[in-house]
């Protein structure tokens, strides 16, 4: 018996196919036969998984898809011979692109289509989190479990410090970073104008960094935003940037912001808890049973709020005391022997199922 992964397409920094390896690293660490595939695969990743032309599989091996969005390629899981195990890493509402990004709009909305195919074609699944979780048993699963997203921070300390981001940008600025796709639900927007507000009404050594790439029509609201507001000075936009380069964020960083209102997991503040960073998060989907109690949620938000909050979060030492101990507790719950256990006893799960829907 082989546990076979499958993917549309793995690429590196991505959370998705981040899951799909260190999920593949542990089961080799259990003792299992893995093997991983996609039907796009990064040249970078040509050493972890092959192209889908290589697929093969025997009938006890188990077949697990990590679903993400619409694609083409769904029709080869929903029409598989025999069922499968589905990770599902959720799917942005198509609401958030309509009159924006018409490419994904289609895209999410053929996904929520797929994804009633692929259930009925599955006997286990997992959700990234428990929003997600509700969503599968909601479609009719009856076998489903939550695991979260593998952030390990052994994985993080093999960078060195990229030196000349430290000497440019650790100038007495509080640099607050938004890490993650520059789409509009992400609401980067926001973050721009709650350090608008900051400036206006608290001090002017405020910076927002932008970290990650940024589809281009959104791209254009964003550098016309921060004209509208005169914020050159206070925002950097830094585009896609290498593990290097985004550690040193991290840890230069003064706090991690998300005012995203959809997440189905949100792995940058697990790692802004890795690099010992106030996290300040808007509870969009997953986010609040992610973060729990080791950051600041927001219910609600406007500038003014956000503005606040960020200050209060960097000058008051009982909460950030506070936020230190319960990231630390946080990070144990999420460690990467914990989801190794948790991993073991759902494939254990997994092989009994298999053997039932097999007879």
């Amino acid at each position: 018996m082989k546990i076979i992964q499958v993917a549309h397409a793995l690429t590196q920094n991505d959370a998705a196919s981040q899951q799909l390896l260190n999920m593949d690293r542990i089961f080799r660490e259990l003792g299992y036969e893995s093997k991983a595939y996609a039907h796009k695969l990064d040249a970078r990743l040509k050493n972890e998984a092959e192209t889908m032309d290589a697929f093969e599989a025997s009938d006890d091996d188990i077949i697990i898809y990590h679903m993400t969005t619409g694609t083409s390629f769904n029709k080869w899981v929903y029409k598989y011979p025999r069922k499968i195990v589905l990770f599902y890493h959720n799917i942005t509402p198509a609401k958030y692109f309509f009159g924006n990004a018409w490419g994904s709009w289609l895209k999410c909305l053929k996904g929520r289509r797929d994804l009633k195919k692929i259930v009925k074609n599955t006997f286990f699944a997992w959700g990234a989190s428990e929003y997600s979780q509700r969503e599968l048993e909601e479609l009719g699963l009856k076998h489903t479990k939550v695991l979260p997203i593998v952030v390990n921070p052994d994985d993080y300390k093999k960078y060195d410090k990229v030196q000349s981001i430290v000497d440019t940008y650790g100038d007495g600025y509080k640099n607050i970073i938004v890490v993650g796709r520059g789409v509009p639900h992400k609401r980067q927007d926001e973050a721009i104008e709650a350090a608008a507000w900051y400036r206006d009404h608290i001090s002017d050594k405020i910076r927002i960094v932008i970290i990650g790439g940024i589809k281009e029509s959104f791209a254009k609201k964003l550098h016309a935003l921060v004209k509208k507001l005169n914020m050159e000075k206070h925002v950097l936009f830094t585009g896609k940037i290498s593990n290097e380069e985004l550690c040193t964020w991290y840890g230069l960083c003064d706090a991690v912001l998300s005012l995203s209102e959809h997440e189905g997991f949100c792995v940058p503040l697990i790692e802004g808890m890795i690099f010992d960073k106030p996290v300040i998060a808007y509870a969009g989907g997953a986010v609040p049973e992610t973060l729990g109690k080791a950051g600041v949620l927001l219910r609600e938000k406007n500038p003014e709020l956000v503005a606040n909050t960020i200050y209060e979060t960097l000058t008051n030492e009982l909460l950030l005391e506070t936020l230190r101990k319960e990231r630390q507790q946080r990070l144990k719950e999420l460690s990467y022997e914990a989801l190794v256990k948790r991993l073991k006893e759902d494939i254990e799960e997994i092989r009994t199922l298999q053997k039932e829907v097999l007879r």
